[in-house]
């Protein structure tokens, strides 16, 4: 596994689009359409595209939808004045701070930039579905306003709870696929909501974590996959505590902590997210996403679908495809 490149500068500056540009060419071909770049995957470096849409106030939208071959390494060195919101939906990258923080992202958590200069290296070792938003601090000051510098540094690599509600947004700006003459006009109404539940979730008063140690926390970032594996018939909170070596209260008020909702609801939420991403990408029929995402019937699924989206599988498929 190699180091493939270096990005630098902010966003919108000569260094950072030179650095990008290097990037880009050294592991992907690039084609435009519909206001978007995309760089395809050479085949020798993986599979997949990254998705570039720019918008107004020199804001990008990035989707990255990746599977590097052998792993993937990318330094970056970027200024206090850049803004990154980014929203896992699938697998999972690690970050590495030169300061010696360690964190990164897995399927359902968010993350933000602090108002600070960074610099390190992230890691993809398995396929990487999400989407971020860039930018600079002070041109998202009109949606931001001024938020106190603590609030936003104390989220770097955090995982943090107050950045969750924002996750809705993004997983309808990563799945929405459909090309009309509104499609700008959509990514910018889903930018505003995203920022707009940023903002929220910063400012609310978030519920005190408890100390956790860090087996703790190592078996609680665990559950959601244990979860997964066993979608179709999942843990009972007893038998998940066990796993963890915890008690059913430490373990649901920890988790909470960490990941913002109670373990069932969490999970409910991974799940439906995955079946709105199968709806788009793929031509399943709404009864194999459904067994797919762990439920045992269409109905079923349909009713939980229909209660979290407003909206059923097949016309979200139709609004979206």
């Amino acid at each position: 596994m190699v180091r493939v490149h270096q990005l630098t500068g902010t966003v919108g500056s000569p260094e950072f689009t030179a650095t990008h540009a290097a990037y880009y060419a050294s592991i992907a071909e690039s084609e435009t359409s519909d206001g978007t770049v995309r760089h395809r995957l050479r085949p020798e470096i993986g599979d997949g595209t990254i998705e570039v849409t720019p918008l107004r106030n020199g804001i990008d939208i990035v989707r990255y939808d990746v599977a590097f071959t052998g792993g993937h390494r990318l330094g970056y060195a970027f200024p206090g004045d850049h803004f990154e919101l980014e929203h896992c939906l699938d697998g999972r990258m690690r970050v590495d701070a030169a300061d010696g923080g360690t964190g990164g992202l897995h399927a359902g958590s968010v993350a933000l930039s602090p108002r600070c200069a960074t610099e390190g290296v992230v890691e993809h070792g398995e396929r990487y579905r999400a989407v971020s938003i860039t930018g600079t601090w002070t041109g998202l000051t009109s949606y931001l306003g001024t938020l106190p510098d603590s609030l936003t540094s104390e989220q770097y690599l955090s995982g943090s709870a107050a950045l969750r509600p924002a996750a809705g947004p993004l997983e309808e700006i990563f799945v929405h696929r459909r090309s009309s003459p509104g499609r700008l006009l959509f990514l910018e109404s889903r930018l505003v909501a995203a920022l707009a539940a940023l903002v929220d979730g910063l400012t609310a008063a978030v519920p005190a974590v408890p100390e956790l140690d860090e087996h703790e926390l190592a078996a609680l970032r665990r559950v959601p996959e244990l979860l997964w594996q066993e979608r179709h018939a999942p843990p009972t909170l007893a038998a998940l505590a066990r796993a963890s070596s915890m008690s059913v209260r430490r373990l649901t008020t920890g988790f909470r902590a960490l990941f913002g909702a109670p373990v069932l609801e969490h999970h409910r939420r991974r799940c439906l997210d995955r079946a709105a991403v199968l709806l788009v990408e793929t031509d399943w029929p709404v009864a194999k996403i459904a067994h797919e995402v762990g439920y045992a019937t269409a109905s079923n699924f349909g009713y939980a679908f229909r209660r979290d989206r407003g909206t059923t599988p097949a016309r979200f498929r139709r609004a979206h495809s």
